[in-house]
């Protein structure tokens, strides 16, 4: 996964976790944060110049070693600070994303022993939100639901090689990165 941004260096997470045919796991959450509007989740923080603890600055394009190391130690310092002020957001972030994704995985999935396993861990996860944050989420399902269907759409129609480029937080389809 790569992360072209206007104003600070390109962020990359190779490998990213969570690969789906359907909807990768980074998806879920980029969608997910979008429409919930989480600036303390893993998008937010990497809008706000963070690297959310798990992204790194990309390899140098034209840049000497030095430069990218001291570029790479300073983007490492401001994440650290915006994660350690994230606060609920970013649990109601991870919280969400696993509620979102089960349920509209659930709509097209098969009947078994591991759905409904994950339907009632779900089930169990929402008795952990406030009555506010309930609210919250299910404010934006059916967005949330209709945006991963036309993600995941997208993410399906891609030929070996191809990305999927969206724009923080639209989700507007972008045909080429910033960078």
């Amino acid at each position: 996964m790569r992360i072209d941004r206007a104003s600070a260096p390109a962020l990359v997470m190779d490998p990213a976790p969570g690969f789906d045919p359907d909807l990768p796991h980074d998806m879920v959450h980029f969608v997910v944060e979008a429409l919930l509007g989480l600036k303390g989740g893993v998008f937010g923080q990497i809008a706000a110049g963070g690297d959310a603890g798990s992204f790194h600055i990309g390899a140098p394009e034209g840049a000497d070693a030095r430069t990218h190391r001291r570029a790479a130690r300073k983007q490492a310092t401001k994440g650290a600070a915006l994660m350690k002020g994230q606060g609920r957001e970013g649990e109601l972030s991870e919280l969400a994303a696993f509620l979102f994704d089960i349920g509209w995985r659930s709509r097209t999935r098969p009947d078994s022993a591991s759905q409904r396993a994950a339907v009632d861990e779900a089930a169990r996860v929402c008795t952990t939100l406030s009555s506010d944050e309930r609210a919250r989420i299910d404010a934006v399902r059916a967005d949330v639901f209709a945006a991963f269907d036309t993600v995941s759409k997208a993410w399906r129609g891609l030929r070996c090689g191809e990305a999927l480029v969206l724009e923080w937080p639209t989700l507007r389809r972008v045909d080429h990165p910033i960078g």
